[in-house]
């Protein structure tokens, strides 16, 4: 006796639902960086910009320091006095979890990970930030 596998439309449905936003679900929003300056002891601060204009700026530590930072729009400020304030832009690339996304074919889960920056990922994941001392 023979065994076929029978997969019915519900079961298919309730696979798509269940890993709709694979990337938020696996990776979430925000992304662990590591961060020093020369010289060390720079506050950092997540900068979550909006169209250029900053939106929020929380104080995450000082360097060195490892920060979780907003895949979709953060960025990091580094402010130390004597020092120009550094703003550091990481460079994003797609996160490998959106495959997931498109070999189901989901446009839910698409749109998910494209909302909530889940989609993006850091890379590097790492910054040495040359800070330079304010002249005058």
């Amino acid at each position: 006796m023979k065994f076929k596998p029978v997969v019915s439309a519900a079961t298919l449905l309730a696979a798509a639902i269940f890993v709709s936003g694979c990337a938020s679900i696996v990776d979430g929003t925000k992304q662990n960086v590591k961060i020093d300056s020369n010289p060390k002891g720079a506050e950092i601060y997540i900068t979550v910009m909006d169209d250029g204009a900053i939106v929020s700026q929380t104080k995450a530590g000082v360097t060195p320091a490892t920060v979780a930072l907003p895949r979709k729009d953060g960025v990091l400020v580094l402010k130390k006095e004597g020092y120009r304030d550094t703003t550091v832009t990481p460079e994003k690339r797609m996160n490998g979890w959106v495959w997931g996304d498109i070999a189901l074919l989901s446009l839910l889960s698409t749109s998910i990970d494209t909302s909530t920056g889940a989609a993006k990922e850091i890379d590097p994941n790492e910054f040495l930030v040359e800070m330079k001392p304010v002249t005058k």
